[in-house]
């Protein structure tokens, strides 16, 4: 079945529901206004099944959850899952970040992006939402939830980071980050970006670039959590996204 919500008419995204029993449970968190926010994840996957699997197995009871398989032949139970037809990898990661946007099929309090090769720490949802609603800034539009073991400091929009007590601000952001849905409205659909990948397979897709600097010029704070909310299950030395 083709998804109604999918932007691009060359690029089909199958759908079908898988197992999802169990989830949209309510979660308790002691300083969130909302004491039950709906939660929702926001996963794309390539050739990464175990990984994924795992993500998904942890996530279970927190929150629905969407995947977007970018082309590999397997499933994902447990989750609301979808498929594009054809391999995009990093020179068409701006069209796949645009259909896993748009998959939720109703509004969620908060939304997590997560890379499919991650894996969460005890009580990330609490604890996000909870740096999350201490953060007095009306401009807060999303706060990064991984933490590189060795912490990157100007990135893309060149702005020198702001210290904290249990965050800072970064002014970029990575693909691993805790949102509202003004983010997505505020960001809007992704151009086309011109990526040239072959002499760096680690390039960059440009994607988080083009999101920084474009919620960093409307005046938007961009946050990052001090305490990772993830692990990575693999070695960050290989991309798997690149177009074979």
């Amino acid at each position: 079945m083709r998804c109604p919500h999918n932007y691009y008419t060359d690029c089909e995204v199958d759908c079908h529901q898988v197992d999802t029993s169990g989830m949209d449970k309510p979660v308790e968190c002691q300083k969130c206004s909302n004491l039950n926010p709906r939660i929702c994840f926001l996963i794309m996957t390539f050739d990464r099944e175990q990984s994924c699997q795992r993500l998904v197995d942890s996530l279970q009871g927190i929150g629905d959850i969407f995947v977007l398989n970018d082309g590999s032949r397997y499933d994902i139970k447990g989750c609301y899952y979808f498929s594009q037809t054809k391999h995009l990898g990093k020179p068409g990661y701006w069209r796949t970040v645009n259909n896993l946007w748009s998959l939720p099929y109703k509004e969620y309090d908060f939304y997590f992006m997560i890379p499919d090769d991650f894996l969460p720490v005890d009580d990330f949802v609490k604890k996000t939402i909870g740096i999350w609603s201490s953060i007095k800034d009306r401009g807060k539009i999303c706060i990064n939830t991984y933490r590189d073991p060795v912490p990157r400091e100007r990135c893309w929009t060149n702005v020198e980071p702001v210290e904290f007590g249990t965050y800072r601000k970064t002014q970029w952001v990575d693909m691993c980050f805790m949102c509202e849905k003004l983010f997505f409205q505020r960001v809007g659909i992704i151009p086309k970006i011109s990526y040239n990948w072959q002499k760096d397979p680690l390039k960059s897709s440009g994607v988080g670039s083009y999101i920084s600097l474009k919620l960093h010029r409307a005046g938007l704070s961009i946050y990052q959590t001090k305490e990772t909310m993830f692990t990575a299950q693999e070695a960050h030395n290989t991309s798997k996204m690149n177009a074979r």
